[in-house]
């Protein structure tokens, strides 16, 4: 599975609201240069690492 079916499969997985993981990982795709359409499995493990260390350091920050 790539592409666009791997993205949305990831995203539903996490049972977070939708909306707003597509508008961050959209970001992340951007900053990364990859396209969803196109996307590996590989760009996938490096965009949702890139997402998690976002949120954990949002996390930190925030419990500052």
């Amino acid at each position: 599975m790539e592409g666009l079916g791997l993205l949305n499969l990831l995203i539903d997985a996490t049972g977070l609201p939708k909306d707003a993981l597509e508008t961050e990982i959209q970001q992340i795709l951007e900053e990364r240069g990859f396209r969803a359409e196109t996307l590996t499995l590989d760009q996938v493990r490096d965009v949702l690492s890139v997402y998690l260390q976002n949120v954990l350091l949002a996390a930190k920050n925030s419990a500052c």
